[in-house]
Protein backbone atom coordinates (compact mmCIF):
# COMPACT_ATOMS: atom_id res chain seq x y z
CA UNK A 1 0.00 0.00 0.00
CA UNK A 2 1.29 3.61 -0.85
CA UNK A 3 1.78 5.96 1.37
CA UNK A 4 -1.00 8.44 0.14
CA UNK A 5 -3.40 5.24 0.53
CA UNK A 6 -1.87 4.78 4.17
CA UNK A 7 -2.78 8.42 4.94
CA UNK A 8 -6.46 8.06 3.44
CA UNK A 9 -7.48 4.90 5.11
CA UNK A 10 -6.49 6.88 8.01
CA UNK A 11 -7.89 10.60 7.15
CA UNK A 12 -11.23 9.32 5.29
CA UNK A 13 -11.58 5.14 6.77
CA UNK A 14 -14.71 5.21 4.95
CA UNK A 15 -13.82 6.45 1.40
CA UNK A 16 -10.35 3.56 1.68
CA UNK A 17 -12.46 0.90 2.71
CA UNK A 18 -15.27 1.31 0.00
CA UNK A 19 -12.34 2.02 -2.70
CA UNK A 20 -10.12 -1.12 -1.40
CA UNK A 21 -13.41 -3.38 -1.54
CA UNK A 22 -14.55 -1.95 -4.98
CA UNK A 23 -10.88 -2.71 -6.23
CA UNK A 24 -11.03 -6.56 -4.99
CA UNK A 25 -14.30 -7.19 -5.91
CA UNK A 26 -14.30 -5.91 -9.27
CA UNK A 27 -11.18 -8.38 -10.17
CA UNK A 28 -11.48 -11.50 -8.36
CA UNK A 29 -11.87 -13.37 -11.55
CA UNK A 30 -8.83 -12.49 -13.15
CA UNK A 31 -5.52 -14.06 -11.97
CA UNK A 32 -2.60 -12.55 -10.60
CA UNK A 33 -0.52 -12.76 -13.94
CA UNK A 34 -3.32 -11.04 -15.72
CA UNK A 35 -4.38 -8.63 -13.16
CA UNK A 36 -0.77 -6.97 -13.02
CA UNK A 37 -0.13 -7.16 -16.89
CA UNK A 38 -3.59 -4.53 -17.19
CA UNK A 39 -2.14 -2.63 -14.54
CA UNK A 40 1.28 -2.54 -16.98
CA UNK A 41 -1.29 -1.15 -19.37
CA UNK A 42 -2.67 1.12 -17.11
CA UNK A 43 0.34 2.62 -16.16
CA UNK A 44 1.66 3.10 -19.12
CA UNK A 45 -1.03 4.87 -20.05
CA UNK A 46 -1.57 7.58 -17.32
CA UNK A 47 2.20 7.55 -17.19
CA UNK A 48 2.76 6.32 -13.60
CA UNK A 49 6.29 5.23 -13.43
CA UNK A 50 6.33 4.34 -10.15
CA UNK A 51 3.45 2.27 -10.55
CA UNK A 52 5.05 0.84 -13.31
CA UNK A 53 7.81 -0.09 -11.20
CA UNK A 54 5.85 -1.91 -9.19
CA UNK A 55 3.17 -3.87 -11.53
CA UNK A 56 5.79 -5.18 -13.79
CA UNK A 57 7.91 -6.95 -11.23
CA UNK A 58 4.61 -8.37 -9.48
CA UNK A 59 3.58 -9.71 -13.36
CA UNK A 60 6.96 -11.30 -13.92
CA UNK A 61 6.72 -13.15 -10.27
CA UNK A 62 3.63 -14.31 -11.24
CA UNK A 63 4.63 -16.21 -14.22
CA UNK A 64 4.51 -13.50 -17.01
CA UNK A 65 6.81 -13.84 -19.78
CA UNK A 66 9.22 -10.63 -20.64
CA UNK A 67 7.72 -10.79 -24.17
CA UNK A 68 3.86 -10.75 -22.46
CA UNK A 69 5.40 -7.52 -20.84
CA UNK A 70 6.47 -5.90 -23.43
CA UNK A 71 3.18 -6.78 -25.22
CA UNK A 72 1.04 -5.12 -22.18
CA UNK A 73 3.68 -1.97 -22.78
CA UNK A 74 2.77 -2.36 -26.37
CA UNK A 75 -1.05 -2.34 -26.23
CA UNK A 76 -1.11 1.08 -24.24
CA UNK A 77 -0.06 2.47 -27.39
CA UNK A 78 -3.64 3.48 -29.06
CA UNK A 79 -4.59 5.59 -25.86
CA UNK A 80 -1.29 6.30 -24.42
CA UNK A 81 0.86 7.55 -27.71
CA UNK A 82 4.02 6.83 -29.05
CA UNK A 83 6.05 9.18 -26.61
CA UNK A 84 4.68 7.51 -22.82
CA UNK A 85 5.47 4.23 -24.67
CA UNK A 86 8.83 4.62 -25.52
CA UNK A 87 9.27 6.00 -21.70
CA UNK A 88 8.18 2.82 -20.34
CA UNK A 89 10.30 0.83 -22.37
CA UNK A 90 13.37 2.44 -21.27
CA UNK A 91 11.86 1.95 -17.73
CA UNK A 92 11.76 -1.47 -18.03
CA UNK A 93 14.92 -1.74 -19.82
CA UNK A 94 16.45 -0.22 -16.76
CA UNK A 95 14.89 -3.13 -14.82
CA UNK A 96 15.96 -5.73 -17.17
CA UNK A 97 12.20 -7.45 -17.45
CA UNK A 98 11.74 -6.82 -21.70
CA UNK A 99 13.18 -9.66 -23.84
CA UNK A 100 17.06 -9.46 -24.69
CA UNK A 101 17.51 -8.23 -28.74
CA UNK A 102 20.30 -9.70 -30.58
CA UNK A 103 23.10 -7.18 -32.03
CA UNK A 104 23.70 -6.51 -35.29
CA UNK A 105 27.35 -7.70 -35.69
CA UNK A 106 27.71 -5.48 -39.04
CA UNK A 107 26.56 -2.21 -36.13
CA UNK A 108 29.51 -3.12 -33.42
CA UNK A 109 32.83 -1.50 -33.36
CA UNK A 110 35.26 -4.34 -34.06
CA UNK A 111 37.42 -2.16 -31.98
CA UNK A 112 35.49 -1.67 -28.79
CA UNK A 113 36.76 1.92 -28.81
CA UNK A 114 35.14 4.00 -25.51
CA UNK A 115 36.92 6.96 -25.64
CA UNK A 116 40.39 9.09 -24.72
CA UNK A 117 41.67 8.83 -21.34
CA UNK A 118 42.40 12.19 -21.36
CA UNK A 119 38.70 13.06 -21.79
CA UNK A 120 38.05 11.83 -18.21
CA UNK A 121 38.02 13.61 -15.30
CA UNK A 122 40.47 12.60 -12.69
CA UNK A 123 38.24 10.87 -10.09
CA UNK A 124 35.50 12.20 -10.79
CA UNK A 125 32.19 10.23 -12.04
CA UNK A 126 31.91 9.64 -16.16
CA UNK A 127 29.01 8.40 -17.52
CA UNK A 128 29.12 6.83 -21.43
CA UNK A 129 25.78 5.30 -22.57
CA UNK A 130 26.13 3.00 -25.43
CA UNK A 131 23.61 0.93 -27.37
CA UNK A 132 24.90 -2.32 -26.08
CA UNK A 133 24.50 -1.23 -22.67
CA UNK A 134 25.92 2.23 -19.91
CA UNK A 135 28.75 1.97 -18.82
CA UNK A 136 30.44 4.64 -15.66
CA UNK A 137 34.19 5.25 -15.59
CA UNK A 138 36.06 6.68 -12.94
CA UNK A 139 39.40 7.72 -13.64
CA UNK A 140 41.81 7.08 -10.75
CA UNK A 141 45.13 8.22 -12.52
CA UNK A 142 46.96 9.33 -15.74
CA UNK A 143 46.46 6.00 -17.23
CA UNK A 144 43.80 3.95 -15.46
CA UNK A 145 40.29 3.66 -15.71
CA UNK A 146 37.73 1.44 -13.76
CA UNK A 147 34.59 0.90 -15.63
CA UNK A 148 31.32 -0.40 -13.95
CA UNK A 149 27.81 -1.57 -15.78
CA UNK A 150 25.46 0.93 -15.61
CA UNK A 151 22.60 -1.28 -13.94
CA UNK A 152 22.20 -0.63 -10.16
CA UNK A 153 22.86 -4.63 -8.93
CA UNK A 154 19.85 -4.01 -6.64
CA UNK A 155 17.08 -2.53 -8.89
CA UNK A 156 18.31 -2.75 -12.28
CA UNK A 157 17.90 1.22 -12.80
CA UNK A 158 20.42 3.03 -15.05
CA UNK A 159 23.06 4.84 -12.79
CA UNK A 160 24.20 7.28 -15.98
CA UNK A 161 20.87 8.66 -14.39
CA UNK A 162 21.86 8.49 -10.76
CA UNK A 163 23.19 10.96 -8.18
CA UNK A 164 26.69 12.53 -8.96
CA UNK A 165 28.49 12.53 -5.84
CA UNK A 166 32.30 13.23 -7.52
CA UNK A 167 34.26 9.52 -6.29
CA UNK A 168 30.64 7.82 -5.19
CA UNK A 169 26.98 7.20 -7.24
CA UNK A 170 23.39 7.05 -5.85
CA UNK A 171 20.61 5.45 -7.34
CA UNK A 172 18.07 7.33 -7.36
CA UNK A 173 15.41 4.30 -7.15
CA UNK A 174 15.96 3.42 -3.53
CA UNK A 175 19.41 5.62 -2.40
CA UNK A 176 22.24 3.02 -2.66
CA UNK A 177 25.29 4.24 -2.86
CA UNK A 178 28.25 2.94 -4.44
CA UNK A 179 31.81 3.87 -4.27
CA UNK A 180 33.73 4.28 -7.91
CA UNK A 181 37.48 3.80 -6.59
CA UNK A 182 36.21 -0.10 -6.00
CA UNK A 183 32.62 -0.48 -6.94
CA UNK A 184 31.47 -1.56 -3.66
CA UNK A 185 27.79 -0.54 -2.27
CA UNK A 186 28.18 2.03 0.97
CA UNK A 187 24.94 2.08 1.85
CA UNK A 188 23.64 -0.44 2.18
CA UNK A 189 27.19 -1.74 3.72
CA UNK A 190 25.65 -5.58 2.50
CA UNK A 191 24.31 -4.67 -0.64
CA UNK A 192 25.87 -6.36 -4.39
CA UNK A 193 28.76 -4.47 -5.82
CA UNK A 194 29.23 -2.48 -9.11
CA UNK A 195 29.79 -4.90 -11.93
CA UNK A 196 32.79 -4.77 -12.96
CA UNK A 197 33.78 -4.18 -17.03
CA UNK A 198 37.20 -5.39 -18.16
CA UNK A 199 39.10 -2.10 -20.11
CA UNK A 200 42.67 -1.50 -21.40
CA UNK A 201 44.31 1.66 -22.57
CA UNK A 202 46.32 1.83 -25.84
CA UNK A 203 47.71 4.66 -27.08
CA UNK A 204 45.78 6.82 -24.32
CA UNK A 205 42.80 5.35 -25.78
CA UNK A 206 40.45 3.56 -23.66
CA UNK A 207 39.09 0.13 -25.16
CA UNK A 208 36.80 -2.83 -23.66
CA UNK A 209 38.45 -5.97 -23.84
CA UNK A 210 35.43 -7.82 -23.92
CA UNK A 211 31.18 -6.09 -24.57
CA UNK A 212 29.53 -5.51 -21.49
CA UNK A 213 26.79 -8.01 -20.98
Amino acid sequence: MSKALTYLAKARPEAATSLLSFYKHSVQALDDKTRHLIQIVTKVTVGTERGLRQYAPKALKAGATREEILDAVLMAFPAAGLNKVLDAIDIMREMDLLPEVAQDPTTTDPSLHLCAVADLPLQRLHTLQRPTGDLLLYRTDANTVLAYNARCPHSKANLCKGTDHGTQVECRVHNWIFDLASGACLQPTNGKPLQTVATEVRDGQLFLQTAPT
